[in-house]
């Protein structure tokens, strides 16, 4: 929750103070949203039980369908802190923003509702795509700009 209130400050004060990066910052948020749909496209085919499903480690495990790898809570806290990187642009918020982000994936191996590759494979999955669709944009945006500014 930590995670997720941070990135919805970090963005609205970016948006805020410096509106020339709107469109990269809502590519970065709207990479959060490929990246989580790429992660839920993954799930279906790879198919990988749960830890908790195959030994009772866990006090709650999620019902059989709800696949393991990659984990959605690895990819959408590692991308949070992408946009938080982005959007803060500081380095200290930037590590912060990933050590939320490592404590939410080793968290979910604890409770038993995931293997490390399931994070490990969320965690690339979210920092790839999002910070992918944020650059892209930004690139896009720096190429239209510079050549609406030539003679």
């Amino acid at each position: 929750m930590l995670l997720a209130l941070a990135t919805v400050a970090s963005v609205t004060l970016a948006w805020f103070r410096t509106p020339a990066r709107r469109p990269s910052l809502a590519a970065g948020v709207a990479g959060v949203g490929v990246a989580y749909a790429a992660s839920e496209a993954l799930k279906i085919l790879f198919t990988q039980p749960r830890p908790c499903s195959r030994w009772p480690i866990a006090a709650e495990c999620p019902p059989p369908g709800d696949w393991s790898l990659p984990s959605n809570h690895g990819t959408l806290a590692f991308a949070a802190a992408v946009v938080i990187a982005f959007a803060a642009g500081r380095s200290w918020a930037s590590w912060a923003a990933v050590v939320l982000a490592v404590l939410v994936a080793l968290g979910r191996v604890a409770q038993g509702v995931h293997y490390l590759h399931d994070v490990a494979a969320g965690a690339f999955l979210g920092l790839v795509v999002t910070a992918g669709v944020a650059l892209a944009v930004g690139r896009r945006d720096r190429v239209r700009s510079s050549s609406e500014h030539r003679p």
